[in-house]
C-alpha cells in the first residue's frame, strides 16, 4: 500500500486499485493569501482538494456585499460544481484565506475517467452526492435555525473556523452582521 493511498485513499473515496490512476492526474498548486482559485465570470476548470491552508467560497450580492458560502480546510474538496456541470460562467469566487497548497483535477481529465469505466462513474456519483448533501445542510441551516443556533452548530461541527477565519467572514457565513456575532459570542460565553 503506497503512502499516498494511506494518506488520501479514503478521503478521495477511491479504492487502492484505482487510486494511482487518479493521483497521477492531480496537479499541486500553491496559493498565497488572497489569491483566487476562481473569480466570478470565469468558467471553473478544476476540482480542488486542500492539502494545507484554508480557502473560502463566496458570492457578491447586487449591493456589492460579500456573502460567504463555505470554508474549505485541510482535506476538503471544493469547486463550483454548477459551473463545471453546465459549462457556464461562475457566480462564485473561491479565494485563499491564508497560504494554501491545493491538489487540482482538471474537469476534462475527470470526464475521461468517467468514459473509461463504470467505477469512475460511481466515483463521480459519490462526489456529487457529498457535494449535494453539504449544500443541502448549508441551506437548511440558513432556513431553519436562528443565528445563535447556526453559530452553535458551526462551533460544534467545525471549531477550526473560529481559529482560521476572520470574524467578518464568519458573520457573513452565518447571515448576520459582525456586531450581531459579537453579541451572540458574549451571550454564550457568559
Amino acid at each position: 500500500m503506497s503512502e499516498d493511498f494511506k494518506k488520501y485513499g479514503e478521503l478521495f473515496l477511491v479504492d487502492e486499485e484505482h487510486f494511482g490512476e487518479l493521483f497521477s492526474l492531480l496537479k499541486s498548486v500553491k496559493f498565497k493569501r488572497s489569491d483566487f482559485f476562481l473569480q466570478e465570470g470565469e468558467k471553473c476548470q478544476y476540482l480542488g482538494f486542500v492539502e494545507s491552508g484554508t480557502m473560502r467560497s463566496y458570492y457578491v450580492n447586487e449591493d456589492g456585499v460579500e456573502k460567504n458560502f463555505d470554508f474549505h480546510f485541510k482535506h476538503n474538496f471544493f469547486t463550483d460544481y454548477e459551473s463545471i456541470l453546465c459549462d457556464k460562467k461562475s457566480n462564485m469566487n473561491i479565494q485563499a484565506v491564508e497560504e494554501a497548497e491545493v491538489l487540482l483535477l482538471n474537469k476534462n481529465e475527470l470526464q475521461k475517467l468517467y468514459h473509461k469505466e463504470a467505477y469512475w462513474q460511481q466515483f463521480g456519483r459519490r462526489m456529487t452526492e457529498k457535494i449535494y448533501l453539504g449544500a443541502k445542510k448549508r441551506i437548511e441551516d440558513l432556513l431553519y435555525y436562528s443565528p445563535e443556533k447556526r453559530y452553535l452548530n458551526l462551533l460544534k461541527e467545525n471549531p477550526l473556523v473560529f481559529e482560521k477565519i476572520p470574524q467578518k467572514f464568519i458573520a457573513s457565513y452565518l447571515g448576520i452582521t459582525p456586531q450581531s456575532l459579537s453579541r451572540i459570542r458574549n451571550r454564550i460565553s457568559h
